[in-house]
This record gives C-alpha cells, sequence and structure tokens, in this order.
C-alpha cells in the first residue's frame, strides 16, 4: 500500500480549485485499478502562505501518518524548507501547481519534483509571438492579482527581447466594482500606432475584462494576446451570449477541443465520473496520478528508495491530455506540450500549431531570471485568495 499525504489550499475565487484536482487524481487511480492500493491523508493549508504551517504539516505526514509520498499543491518557492525534511526522511515531495510563478533557482533536490502546466511558460511563448514584427508597440493590461505573479514577467520580458516596445501599463483595481479600462483608453487615443494588448487576468477580472474590450477593440483595431487562464473553457460558460469577442491569441497547455487519444479518454471518464467539464485543474489532478502510478510500479519492482524512484521518473515520456510530458533532469521540473490557441467571434477556441515536443524552448525559458526586486514574492498558490 502506498501511503499518500495531500496538502491542498482553498480558493475563495475558484471555488472547486481543490476539488476539481483531487477528483482528477482520484478518478485517473480509480480508471488505473490502483485507487485501493493507496492510503489517503489529507490536510488543508488555507491559501498556501504559511511556510511553518505548511512544514508543520508535512511534517506530521511524514513521521506520524509514515506518507511515502506527500504531494503539496503549492507554489515551488514553499518548498525549499521542505527539502531538507524529506531528503532526510527517504520520502518524495510531489509539489503540483499551475506553473504561474518562476522558482528562484532552478538546482534538483533528490527527492522533489515539481510538476506544473508551465503558465509562465506559455505566457513566455505569447509574449515572443506578440513581439512579431520587431519593434511593435504593446500595453499591458493585467488585474491586480495576476500581474503579481511572474507569468507576468515572462511575457514581458520576452515581449521586449524579441522587439516588443512597452508603451504602456495598466493594472486593474482588486476590487470588481473599482474596476475600468479608461486610463488605457485615454493611451490609445494618445498612441494611434499601438495595435497589441499583452493581457493577463483570470476568474471574475477576465470576465468583465471580455465584457469591456470588444468595444475597445473594435474601436481601436486591436490585437489580445493572452495567458493561460483567459482562454480557459469555463469563461465561456460564465459569459454566455457576452462571449463575442474576436482577435484572441496565447499558447496554452491544454484545451477541451485537443483531438487526441488521452484528451477524449480524459473527458469521457471524467465527465461521467463527475458531471462536470474538465478543466485545468481536473487536468493537473489527472496528470499527477500518472505520476503517482509510475511511482506505485517502482515500488512494486521493490524500489523503495525515493532517489531512485525520481531518477526512474526522469526516464518516462508521459502520455497526457495534452500531447504528453517530461520531468527535466536538470532542475525536477516538469515541461509538456504547447498549443497555439485563437479566439473566434462566437467564442470557440481553434488550435492550430502544437508542439508536443517542447524542451528546446523549455531550455530558453529556464534561462529567465527575475531580477532582484522586481517580484511581489506573493507565496500564496496562484488562484488561491
Amino acid at each position: 500500500m502506498l501511503r499518500l499525504g495531500i496538502l491542498m489550499p482553498r480558493s475563495t475565487l475558484f471555488p472547486s480549485f481543490g476539488l476539481d484536482i483531487l477528483n482528477g487524481l482520484k478518478i485517473l487511480l480509480k480508471h488505473k485499478n490502483i485507487f485501493d492500493d493507496i492510503v489517503f491523508i489529507s490536510d488543508n493549508i488555507g491559501f498556501g502562505t504559511d511556510e511553518q504551517e505548511i512544514y508543520t504539516k508535512a511534517e506530521k505526514m511524514l513521521l506520524a501518518d509514515d506518507a511515502d509520498v506527500v504531494i503539496l499543491i503549492g507554489e515551488a518557492r514553499n518548498t525549499e524548507m521542505l527539502h531538507p525534511l524529506f531528503t532526510a526522511c527517504n520520502k518524495i515531495l510531489l509539489t503540483v501547481n499551475l506553473g504561474a510563478t518562476v522558482p528562484e533557482n532552478w538546482l534538483p533536490q533528490p527527492t522533489t519534483l515539481t510538476h506544473s502546466l508551465n503558465f509562465c511558460m506559455h505566457a513566455s511563448l505569447t509574449g515572443k509571438l506578440a513581439a512579431e514584427p520587431p519593434g511593435r508597440p504593446v500595453a499591458n493590461v493585467t488585474s491586480y492579482y495576476d500581474g503579481g505573479y511572474t507569468q507576468c514577467f515572462c511575457m514581458l520580458n520576452q515581449n521586449q527581447q524579441n522587439g516588443g516596445i512597452p508603451l504602456f501599463n495598466h493594472v486593474t483595481h482588486l476590487r470588481l466594482d473599482q474596476f475600468t479600462l479608461e486610463p488605457l483608453v485615454n493611451m490609445l487615443e494618445q498612441s494611434s500606432e499601438l495595435k497589441t494588448l499583452l493581457c493577463l487576468f483570470s476568474g471574475e477580472q477576465a470576465e468583465r475584462f471580455y465584457e469591456e474590450i470588444p468595444a475597445i477593440q473594435k474601436r481601436f483595431g486591436l490585437q489580445l494576446f493572452v495567458s493561460p487562464m483567459m482562454l480557459e473553457e469555463s469563461l465561456k460558460t460564465a459569459l454566455k451570449e457576452s462571449f463575442h469577442i474576436g482577435g484572441v491569441t496565447g499558447f496554452v497547455p491544454w484545451h477541451a477541443s485537443l483531438n487526441n487519444d488521452a484528451n477524449h479518454l480524459f473527458k469521457e471518464i471524467y465527465s461521467g465520473a463527475t458531471h462536470k467539464n474538465t478543466n485545468y485543474f481536473s487536468l493537473l489532478g489527472w496528470e499527477t496520478g500518472l505520476i503517482i502510478e509510475k511511482i506505485i510500479a517502482e515500488k512494486n519492482i521493490g524500489n523503495n528508495d525515493a532517489t531512485a524512484i525520481l531518477k526512474a521518473l526522469l526516464k518516462i515520456n508521459f502520455i497526457s491530455p495534452r500531447g504528453s510530458f517530461k520531468i527535466d533532469e536538470h532542475s525536477h521540473f516538469s515541461y509538456g506540450s504547447t498549443h497555439l490557441a485563437t479566439c473566434k467571434n462566437n467564442g470557440e477556441v481553434v488550435i492550430g500549431k502544437s508542439e508536443e515536443e517542447a524542451k528546446g524552448y523549455w531550455e530558453v525559458f529556464k534561462q529567465q531570471s527575475i531580477p532582484q526586486g522586481q517580484s511581489s514574492g506573493w507565496k500564496n498558490t496562484y488562484l488561491c485568495i
């Protein structure tokens, strides 16, 4: 039996955040007929901001509950304090998140791996695309919350590194009742050459942005390059007939419309079990289950050494609903397929260019570093407020 600890955050922004991840994980394990081989131990970590609470609860899972693996649904920057503990106990720490932050360093730890949907990498690719042709003026528009994560830096940095010229930054108010795009409109009236927006929003702020931007886009002939959360399927459901925005482009790790066997299976099994549509969170849980499956396989052949198990995982190409993903041997972070998505006027998202093997760009992406003092330093799990 595998004793599996799960440290889960909560989210008022996305109330089903943790449940969808947990459902994705458990449904995959049931599909693989290994659910009954696992003892689950779970605890809550609030929004994932209190390092001492995370450490205390992880320590209890290892020492009192004898967990073999602990899944921490949280940001990688909260794991540094845990590395010595897990290495000393010879147990695996699996950090799971959406990938909205870049770690302070990429140095691999012997018993720790981080699995994410690589939001920062996709935002970086989108920023690079928005710079074509070089010399194109751009404006950055983001919510206070989304702009506090390093995906914002990644999009802006790659845009500038590839020839984009930043003219304006607009950060919307944290409170929805004070949301306004008026400063952006004023800038557009003054700069006729500005036609490109870099956009980072999620949740109700993304909904409000999509409600207000169509008229502005039509008036000024704008192209929108957006973060992965702005192409999430649930937005179309929430906006209903209001979702008539077009000219929206961005790189995403996954979309429900991807035409591959693994994605068809994922949607069929998950929806059948929950009567809910798949989303980024359930995908993250499903893929985490794929990793747990391989850990169990290693233990079944007598490999009980955490370091040796992790080394075995580095050799696997995981087949996933997004295409595939691997764990990088030089950082122990996962990276996976990337897809160029475009939104039509009726809200339909069309998948264009897809790269199943993202290793080439992953190596470039890892070279990005956040200048000292240029990061908010927030430690709460992205989308957990």
